[in-house]
């Protein structure tokens, strides 16, 4: 009978240290599932990150673009403006301008997407691009970027 509680004893032994092997093998499955998962993860966070800064990198494109042709208009429109504007070698002349309407001024609005972005000429003779929110008036407009404005030896606005 002795024996047979012994056979018994170790043969429930056998039986639980075989669950408990089961069990760990089941959560180091786990652990590594997991390892993995948040491994996706960073690597769809830095996917996300680049496709946010490739898309900052085309709208300030395209801002630049939009300004660009603005200031061209301008610049082809009016001889006086065309006088104040840059100096013999291409440079803005901030003094001059700061005197006409390019000082601050609208350059592309959208009542649709509720935002209004404006050029707004700084003392060092760049221009600041502006964005307001024209569903909330109110708010402080952002400051998107500035540009370097220049004309080149062809009469053409340079914005970069």
């Amino acid at each position: 009978m002795r024996k047979m509680v012994i056979v018994l004893l170790s043969s429930l032994l056998l039986t639980a240290c075989s669950e408990v092997s089961e069990g760990v093998q089941t959560t180091q499955q786990a652990i590594e599932t997991g390892k993995q998962a948040v491994e996706t993860g960073k690597q769809a966070i830095e996917a996300g990150k680049q496709v946010v800064e490739a898309g900052k990198q085309l709208a300030e494109s395209e801002i630049a673009q939009q300004l660009k042709s603005y200031l061209q208009q301008k610049y082809e429109s009016s001889e006086p403006l065309r006088k104040a504007m840059f100096s013999g070698d291409g440079t803005l002349l901030a003094e001059e301008l700061q005197k006409t309407e390019l000082a601050s001024f609208s350059f592309y609005k959208s009542d649709l997407f509720g935002v209004e972005y404006t050029g707004q000429l700084t003392g060092d003779g760049k221009f600041k691009v502006l964005k307001k929110n024209l569903n909330n008036p109110g708010e402080e407009p952002q400051v998107v970027k500035e540009f370097n404005v220049s004309l080149d030896t062809n009469g053409q606005i340079q914005v970069q």
